[in-house]
C-alpha cells in the first residue's frame, strides 16, 4: 500500500517538474529574443531601459507556514476522486491512469438541446445605439423587456422543486463555452466575463443550445495584493460617470443578454449610491440582476421595479471537490425547504463535473398522481434562472 501511494506521489511530482521545466525553458527563450539591453541586473529584472513602469511584480506568500498551497489543493482534488481507490486496488496504476482521473470537462458527452429560446440573436426592438455607436439593451416601445424576452419559461410538475444554475465567469476559452453549452441541459444558464475575447460568438454558441445568457458585473477585488478584477470592474474609487461607462462596456454586446450577475467583491458605504445608480439603470434597460456577491449593502439597496434574485449558493473558483459537494447538498436542503434554489458557480472543471453529475441524480419529472405510486428520492426540476425572478 505504502509503495503504491509513494509511486502515485512521485507521478504527481514528475508531472509538476516537467510542466515547470517546459514553461521555464519557453519563457527563457522568449525573453532572450525580445528583451532590450539593460543598464544593470536590477533594471533587467524590474524595469525597462528608461526606468519607467515596473515590468514585473513579484508576489510573495502571505505567511511562511505549512498552510495548504495551490499544488496541495490540486493533489487533494485528485485524491478525492476514484483515483485513490484505484491506486489501492491496482498496483499497476500508470501515469496515463492518473491523467485520465484529472477533472476534464472535454470528456463530457454532447446532448441535444432540451429547450429552444424565442430569440437566438438580437431583437431590433430591444436595443439602441448610443452616440458612441455602442449597442445597449433597452425596453421596447411596447413594454417588452430583454430579461423576459431573451429568457425562457419552462413547465415543472407541481411536486418538484425548482433548481436554477448559472455557470458564471465563462468566455475566456471558446472551446469550454461550446463544451458546457453542449453537455448541460438548456435550463442551465450561462454568464460571461466582460473580458470575453469574442463575446458575440460565445453568447450565440450558448443560445443556440437553448441557454439563457448574462454578463458578469465585476466588483472591486477584496484583496488587491492577490487579485485584480481588471479595468471594467466597479472599484470603490470611481465617479458615477466612470462607473456608468464601465457598466455600459460590460453590457454592450451584439448578442442577447438578459441581465447581469454581480460577482463577489468589495462595496463600501461611500460608493453604495453609485451601485444603486447602476441597479437603477439596469432596471431602466429591462435587465435583471442576479446577486452572487456577499455584500449586504447591495441587499439593502432598494430599486422599485427591478427584476432581481439573490443567489442561495455561490460556488467560488477556490473551492475543492468535497466543498462543492457539500454546497450541492446544502442546495438540496434549501430546495426542499423553500421549493426553489439558485446556484451560481465558477467554471472550474472540478465544479462543472460535480454539478453535471449532481444533475444526473435528479429524479425524472412525473405527475403528482404518478408520484403516489413510486418513491422519488430527488424531486428536483431544472429551470432557467429567469424563472425564479420577479420584479
Amino acid at each position: 500500500m505504502q509503495s503504491t501511494l509513494e509511486k502515485y506521489d512521485k507521478l504527481i511530482v514528475a508531472i509538476l517538474v516537467i510542466v515547470a521545466s517546459v514553461i521555464g525553458v519557453g519563457y527563457w527563450f522568449a525573453e532572450e529574443k525580445s528583451e532590450p539591453v539593460y543598464k544593470s541586473k536590477i533594471d533587467k529584472l524590474m524595469f525597462d531601459k528608461d526606468n519607467k513602469a515596473p515590468k514585473f511584480i513579484l508576489t510573495l506568500p502571505d505567511k511562511l507556514t505549512p498552510e495548504k498551497t495551490k499544488i496541495d489543493a490540486f493533489v487533494d482534488d485528485v485524491r478525492e476522486t476514484q483515483v485513490k481507490k484505484e491506486i489501492e486496488e491496482n498496483p499497476d496504476f500508470s501515469l496515463e491512469d492518473l491523467l485520465a482521473a484529472v477533472p476534464n470537462i472535454f470528456n463530457l458527452p454532447a446532448k441535444n438541446p432540451t429547450q429552444q429560446l424565442k430569440y437566438i440573436s438580437l431583437d431590433e426592438n430591444l436595443y439602441e445605439i448610443d452616440e458612441k455607436g455602442v449597442i445597449l439593451p433597452k425596453i421596447a416601445t411596447d413594454g417588452r423587456k430583454p430579461w423576459s424576452e431573451y429568457g425562457n419559461s419552462v413547465d415543472t410538475q407541481p411536486n418538484f422543486k425548482k433548481v436554477a444554475i448559472v455557470i458564471a465567469g465563462m468566455g475566456f476559452n471558446q472551446f469550454s463555452v461550446t463544451k458546457v453549452a453542449e453537455a448541460f441541459d438548456s435550463e442551465v444558464s450561462v454568464s460571461f466575463t466582460p473580458y470575453t475575447p469574442k463575446p458575440e460568438t460565445a453568447i450565440l454558441a450558448a443560445r443556440e443550445k437553448g441557454h439563457e445568457t448574462y454578463m458578469d458585473l465585476l466588483l472591486s477585488s477584496r484583496d488587491f495584493s492577490k487579485e485584480d478584477s481588471g479595468p471594467l470592474s466597479i472599484t470603490t474609487d470611481l465617479t458615477k460617470d466612470e462607473a456608468v461607462a464601465r457598466f455600459h462596456k460590460t453590457i454592450a454586446t451584439k448578442a442577447p443578454i438578459g441581465g447581469i450577475v454581480v460577482d463577489d467583491g468589495l462595496v463600501v458605504p461611500e460608493n453604495s449610491h453609485i451601485i444603486k445608480e447602476l441597479l437603477t439603470e439596469t432596471k431602466q434597460r429591462g435587465l435583471l440582476v442576479i446577486d452572487a456577491s456577499n455584500e449586504k449593502i447591495i441587499d439593502d439597496l432598494q430599486v422599485d421595479g427591478l427584476a432581481r434574485r439573490k443567489a442561495d449558493i455561490v460556488i467560488s473558483k477556490d473551492m475543492v471537490k468535497h466543498e462543492v459537494e457539500e454546497l450541492l447538498q446544502k442546495a438540496e436542503n434549501i430546495a426542499f425547504n423553500k421549493g426553489q434554489v439558485l446556484i451560481v458557480a465558477a467554471p472550474k472543471p472540478v465544479t462543472i463535473l460535480a454539478i453535471y453529475n449532481w444533475i444526473n441524480t435528479f429524479s425524472p419529472q412525473i405527475s403528482y398522481e404518478e408520484a403516489k405510486k413510486v418513491e422519488i428520492s430527488k424531486p428536483f426540476a431544472l429551470v432557467p434562472v429567469s424563472n425564479l425572478v420577479v420584479e
